[in-house]
């Protein structure tokens, strides 16, 4: 039928056989985004411990904590502004560009005042990164691959957040000082600078090159086509107040605000709870919260890849329940401590609950971002969920830290069994009610 116009060409699903590099580019950036996102926490204990930052640093942790959450937040709420607006591929350059001064200006920081703003700069840089890639994965796949390729970026985080735990771990075990710990990450932030950078021009001269074909000589069914290709997709979202306002957005929102304090429990806290309460040293503790974060890889990439994309909305919504189940029981059961739980149980208890919290948190999410955002908007809806879950983070950090820096993890380990019950109620019942609206609508059609 002769050449596709560009806005077809770009929705054609990739062979299996050909290298999408435009899915890997967003892998590796997220990777690295999160590798450094967890590299301040994976140091915490080590920082703690300098006899020149260590006391200054106890001092306004608990209150750096809470900033990070209140960065993240103004960091989703200006994402959420701007993302869909200026593209993701640009909001990554500029994300990089901040990872670097971030980097470098926290291994030469001379004081524990200019360590703490290279941390807000480190959480500002990663906070829009989601967004950013949500929105290309969005804007590039059609509705089919969309599920695959969020699972493959959202794993890709989980990937950057075990990978970064372990390297710091095992630099730190290998004798290594925290300064020096953080300078592999400068090259991998400017190698990824420079390809966004590339990816960014080259899509940029893409588009334009293709739009200004299509404007040359179009047909009127090709002119038609243009105008109702992307209005299709729209006409069937609906607007963002209209959506903002229903129960089913405040049934997913909320969920994903209250799982948002398990990135921050496994990031910020897992290494100081096997450090304090099962006496594991530094650099174990860090190495191993590393492996506790690897469990959200294999829920996304086994559980959310390979099972969850090929059921049937009700099968979805079980399956999300029965994350959503362990989730409540796994931090029940390490609220009970080392009085009662052996300390060979911790680490798989934290791999479990890690692999059945990533799913739930990315997954369900996004693609009802997508689902009512389309393509103008995906990007705005998935910001206002992360811009919801740092709100929550900002009030609960500063509670859990007090009480964590006196080794009592017993009252914040219970407040995640209840977030997890809490998020069981919810999730699954917006799920299953845009199935049923779906369903509905498709015997209408």
């Amino acid at each position: 039928r002769g050449a596709l116009p560009w806005y077809e060409h770009k929705m054609v699903p990739s062979s299996p056989a050909s290298f999408d590099a435009t899915s890997w580019l967003l892998f590796l950036a997220v990777l690295v985004n999160q590798s450094g996102r967890v590299m301040v926490p994976s140091l915490k204990t080590s920082v703690l411990a300098d006899p020149d930052f260590g006391e200054p640093f106890a001092a306004v942790v608990g209150g750096l904590l809470s900033g990070v959450s209140i960065v993240c937040l103004g960091g989703k709420l200006l994402g959420a502004a701007f993302t869909d607006r200026l593209g993701g591929w640009l909001v990554l350059v500029t994300v990089f560009v901040m990872w670097l001064a971030a980097t470098a200006g926290a291994i030469a920081a001379p004081t524990v005042d200019v360590f703490g703003y290279m941390w807000l700069l480190n959480s500002f840089a990663y906070t829009v990164t989601w967004g950013a890639a949500v929105q290309v994965v969005g804007a590039v796949y059609g509705e089919k691959e969309r599920p695959a390729q969020l699972s493959k970026v959202a794993s890709a985080s989980r990937f950057g957040a075990t990978l970064g735990n372990l390297f710091f771990g095992q630099l730190l075990s290998a004798g290594f000082a925290w300064r020096r710990v953080m300078m592999p990450m400068v090259p991998l932030q400017a190698a990824l600078l420079l390809l966004c950078t590339y990816k960014y021009f080259t899509d940029s001269g893409l588009r334009a090159s293709a739009a200004a074909a299509a404007a040359a000589a179009p047909s009127a069914a090709t002119r038609s086509k243009a105008k109702a290709a992307p209005a299709a997709e729209e006409a069937s979202s609906p607007s963002a107040l209209a959506a903002m306002a229903s129960l089913d957005f405040w049934l997913m929102l909320l969920p994903k605000a209250m799982l948002f304090t398990y990135t921050q429990f496994f990031m910020n806290y897992i290494p100081q709870l096997l450090h304090a309460s099962y006496g594991y040293d530094h650099g174990q503790a860090a190495s191993l919260g590393g492996v506790a974060q690897g469990g959200s890889v294999i829920g996304l990439l086994v559980v959310g890849n390979m099972i969850y994309k090929g059921l049937a909305p009700g099968g979805k919504v079980k399956l999300v329940a029965l994350l959503l189940a362990v989730c409540a029981a796994v931090p029940l059961a390490l609220s009970l401590g080392p009085e009662v739980l052996p300390r060979p149980l911790v680490v798989p208890l934290a791999v479990l609950w890690g692999l059945a919290y990533a799913l739930p948190f990315y997954i369900p999410p996004g693609e009802f971002a997508m689902q009512i955002g389309g393509k103008s908007a995906t990007g705005l809806f998935s910001n206002l969920f992360d811009a919801a879950g740092f709100t929550f983070s900002a009030l609960w950090n500063p509670w859990a830290s007090s009480l964590a820096k006196d080794g009592d993890f017993r009252v914040v380990l219970l407040s995640q069994a209840l977030f997890g019950a809490l998020s069981l109620v919810a999730m699954p019942l917006c799920m299953h009610r845009q199935a049923a609206r779906a369903a509905s609508a498709k015997k209408v059609a």
